[in-house]
């Protein structure tokens, strides 16, 4: 067996359950994380790389000095936090791309709904509109053999509220091609739009 191969596919060993309730407490800080003005929007606690850890999904927006400026065109931060072998949480991954600006979604008010990681998988699900109300949902796996969360799967609606009508398209992997977290920018994807 390749042991370098086994450390590069699980680089992330189990935390130290001997650690004190203070040092389990500043492992568990997130506000750290938060630099340049950023604030905690969500965070989601799960398993990012499948290796049985509590790792983190960040959501950071950054809010305005002056609460009338515009806040149009200024999108979150998204970051991943995955525990290292003393189990602190190190940045892995980040991405400026994906949510939009809290304004950014019409009537329908801020557009970024919820995420949700699943064992080595996450999944980031927005929605916006007025009469044509939209959906976006971006999931990414953890490919071990890179060490990066990889696009798996991207589904785009959009339904007209007053007649129903409704549009739907569903993009996998292998379609999108190997795009990184880091890289996902959904401005590059189709969109999706009623006749």
């Amino acid at each position: 067996m390749n042991t370098a191969g086994a450390q590069l596919a699980n680089p992330y060993a189990r935390p130290d359950s001997g650690a004190t309730t203070v040092e389990k407490n500043a492992r568990n800080d997130f506000s750290r994380f938060a630099t340049g003005g950023f604030k905690v929007l969500e965070s989601v606690k799960g398993d990012l790389t499948g290796a049985g850890h509590a790792d983190v999904l960040l959501v950071l927006d950054l809010p305005l000095s002056d609460p009338s400026a515009a806040r149009e065109g200024l999108k979150r931060s998204v970051i991943l936090l995955v525990r290292d072998s003393r189990g602190d949480l190190q940045k892995a991954a980040s991405n400026l791309n994906i949510v939009p600006c809290s304004t950014c979604a019409g009537a329908a008010g801020d557009p970024y709904a919820y995420s949700k990681i699943e064992k080595g998988h996450f999944t980031i699900v927005l929605g916006g509109g007025s009469r044509e109300r939209w959906t976006d949902e971006y999931s990414f796996s953890y490919a071990p053999d890179t060490m990066k969360w990889l696009v798996s799967r991207v589904v785009r609606k959009v339904v007209d509220m007053d007649s129903n009508n409704q549009k739907q398209i569903e993009l996998t992997g292998k379609e999108l091609g190997e795009i990184s977290f880091n890289d996902f920018d959904p401005e590059q994807l189709p969109e999706v739009t009623l006749p």
